[in-house]
């Protein structure tokens, strides 16, 4: 008899192996997932064919959830300005990004943890800061007047991405020792690293 599948059961699989993979690692078992829960280990396999199946599903589900909730703001900014000129528009795109978007980013420590886990080859990491190093860069080319030196945008972008990287291993690394770093100071690093290549302080938002 066919297993019935339930979304209830199907988020409960998803929450404790990305918990189980994030603290443990990779390594973890399908049967280790299914103690876990208290379930067969078939009734894991009902949902996803392979452990490997079940990591992609963690990333890329996590992952678009995220990209969906930043682009819906991003459209409800622009679309709440559209009076504004190009270059304020751009500016507040800029501080939600700093001040919000990377934050609930960087409080995601379970995602990130997978994310940089070396067996997840298939997080496709390097189109996930591509999208997010394009966004901002495209933005501060945008909110960029008169500039004694002008910004190089393909050079920013590759700044920006070391930075993300950079920024999400800090997270990784603090989460596990008592190294006094945390999301708020990167933010606050990353706000000043765009106000100095602006040469304007970003606006604050309500």
């Amino acid at each position: 008899m066919a297993r019935v599948k339930t979304k209830e059961k199907r988020t409960l699989i998803l929450e404790t192996a990305k918990r189980l993979f994030a603290t443990k690692g990779e390594s973890v078992s399908m049967n280790g997932i299914a103690k876990e829960i208290g379930i067969s280990v078939g009734s894991i396999y009902t949902y996803f064919p392979s452990k490997q199946s079940l990591i992609e599903t963690i990333i890329e589900e996590g992952w678009d959830e995220y990209r969906v909730w930043v682009e819906d703001r991003m459209v409800s900014i622009m679309e709440s300005g559209k009076q504004d000129d190009g270059i304020g528009l751009s500016l507040c795109a800029l501080s939600f990004l700093v001040d919000e978007a990377l934050p609930k980013l960087f409080s995601d420590v379970e995602l990130i943890m997978i994310l940089l886990a070396g067996a997840s080859s298939n997080a496709r990491l390097e189109k996930k800061l591509q999208y997010l190093s394009s966004m901002i860069s495209k933005l501060v080319e945008d909110s960029s007047v008169s500039l004694e030196v002008p910004l190089d945008a393909k050079f920013y972008r590759i700044g920006i991405m070391v930075f993300l990287l950079g920024a999400l291993e800090t997270i990784r690394i603090t989460s596990k020792t008592d190294i006094d770093i945390n999301a708020a100071d990167i933010r606050a690093f990353l706000r000043q690293l765009m106000e100095n290549a602006l040469g304007r302080p970003l606006p604050d938002r309500d």
